[in-house]
C-alpha cells in the first residue's frame, strides 16, 4: 500500500463522524442512570469496524469479484433463516434481527454491501448483454422483496436505488436503461397505491408503514398518536437554536421525548445539543464524505471499482437524505440508521467497510490530487 496514494482526507471525515457520532450517543446516556452503556459498546463496534476498514483498504479491490457471489448467496440465505425460523427477532413489529444467542446483527445491512459488489462484478463484464441486464435486475429485486416481508421498507429502498444507479452507470444499451426506469416507476406506483390502500396492492404495507404515510401527509392530524414521534423530533430540531443546548441539557432528549434517540431519530438530539451550528457541521461531514467518494468513482482504474465507489455513494447518500429528512418531518419514517452516527453494531461495521473499499479502489490509482 503506497503512502502516498492514501486519500487521508476520507480518512480524517469518516472518523470525525465516528467521533460525532459516540459524543452524540453518550450525552444521550449521560446523568440517567443506565445499566447499558451504548456509548461503550459504539467504541467496541467502531475499534472492530475500524480493523476492518483497514483491512479491506489493504485488500486489492479486485479480489472482492471472487467472494461476490457467495457472500450475497450467504446474506440471502440467512435473511430466509431471519424471516421463517425463530431464529428472528421481532421488534418493534419487524424482524430485523437475526438473534444466534451469543450475538445478534441485520443481515439486511450487510446486505447493502453484498448487493453492491454483486450487481458491480455482474455490470462491469466486458460485454454486457440482455442476460447481464435481466441478472442485475434478479440481483437487486431478491433481497428488496425479502427486506419488505421484515417489513424493512427503508432498507428496500437503499437496496433498490443503490441497485438502480449501479446498472444505470454501468454501460448497458439505452433500451435496458429504459426498461430500469419503467421498473422503478412501476415500484413507485405500486407503493403510492399501497399506501392509499387500493386493492390489491393494499397488502404489501402494513398498517403502522401506511400510517407513517398519512401522518407525513398530514402530520397535525394526531400529533400525540401516530404523529407523535416526528412531532418530537421537529421540537427538538428547533429547540435547539443556533449553538444548541449542550450536551446532556437537551429537553427533548433528556426527557426521553424523543423516541429511538439513539437510532433513528439521532438526528435530532444532535440538533438540540449542537444546534444549527452543529447540524450544519454535521450535515457538511458527510457532503465532503460524499465528494471524496465521487472522486473515488471518476478516478478508478477500472469500471469495477467506478460502479463499486457509486454504489456506495447511494448507499451514503440515500441512508443521510432519508434519515435527516424524516426527523425534519420532511419524509415518512421509514427507520434508517444515519451512518456512522446512529448506535449499532452492524451499520456501522457495514460503512466503516464499505469506507475501506472506497480507499482500496483509489490506493490503487496510479495518482492522487486534491
Amino acid at each position: 500500500m503506497k503512502i502516498q496514494t492514501i486519500d487521508w482526507l476520507l480518512y480524517i471525515v469518516t472518523v470525525l463522524l465516528v467521533t460525532f457520532g459516540v459524543v452524540v450517543i453518550y450525552s444521550i446516556t449521560y446523568g440517567q442512570g443506565t445499566t447499558k452503556n451504548f456509548a461503550q459498546y459504539q467504541i467496541i463496534f467502531a475499534a472492530f469496524g475500524f480493523m476492518l476498514l483497514l483491512l479491506f483498504s489493504i485488500l486489492d479491490y479486485r479480489t472482492l469479484k471472487v467472494v461476490a457471489y457467495p457472500f450475497y448467496a450467504i446474506l440471502l440465505f440467512l435473511l430466509i433463516v431471519l424471516l421463517f425460523t425463530p431464529y428472528g427477532k421481532t421488534t418493534f413489529g419487524a424482524t430485523r434481527w437475526l438473534n444466534l444467542g451469543f450475538f445478534q446483527f441485520q443481515p439486511s445491512e450487510l446486505f447493502k454491501l453484498a448487493s453492491i459488489i454483486a450487481v458491480a462484478k455482474i455490470c462491469s463484464s466486458a460485454e454486457l448483454s440482455l442476460k447481464h441486464f435481466v441478472f442485475a435486475v434478479i440481483l437487486v429485486l431478491l433481497p428488496v422483496i425479502l427486506v419488505l416481508q421484515q417489513p424493512d421498507f427503508g432498507t428496500s429502498i437503499v437496496l433498490l436505488l443503490t441497485g438502480a444507479v449501479i446498472i444505470l452507470t454501468s454501460h448497458f444499451e439505452k433500451r435496458y436503461l429504459f426498461v430500469l426506469a419503467g421498473f422503478v416507476a412501476l415500484f413507485a406506483s405500486v407503493f403510492i397505491l399501497a399506501a392509499f390502500s387500493v386493492k390489491p396492492f393494499n397488502y404489501l404495507l402494513k398498517d403502522y408503514q401506511r400510517e407513517r404515510i398519512h401522518t407525513f401527509l398530514n402530520p397535525q392530524n394526531d400529533p400525540f398518536g401516530a404523529g407523535y414521534n416526528v412531532s418530537q423530533s421537529v421540537i427538538a430540531i428547533g429547540a435547539g437554536g443556533v449553538f444548541g443546548r449542550g450536551l446532556g441539557y437537551g429537553s427533548q432528549s433528556q426527557l426521553n421525548f424523543i423516541p429511538s434517540k439513539h437510532t433513528d431519530f439521532i438526528f435530532a438530539v444532535a440538533a438540540e445539543a449542537f444546534g444549527f451550528v452543529g447540524a450544519s457541521i454535521l450535515l457538511g461531514l458527510f457532503f465532503v464524505l460524499f465528494l471524496r467518494i465521487l472522486r473515488v468513482a471518476k478516478k478508478a482504474q477500472d469500471n469495477f471499482g467506478t460502479l463499486l465507489a457509486y454504489g456506495i455513494l447511494t448507499y451514503f447518500v440515500v441512508s443521510v437524505f432519508v434519515n435527516v429528512g424524516m426527523t425534519m418531518g420532511l419524509l415518512p419514517a421509514t427507520g434508517i440508521p444515519l451512518p456512522m452516527i446512529s448506535y449499532g453494531g452492524t451499520s456501522l461495521i457495514t460503512s466503516l467497510i464499505a469506507i475501506g473499499i472506497c480507499q482500496s479502489v483509489i490506493i490503487r490509482h496510479k495518482k492522487i490530487t486534491f
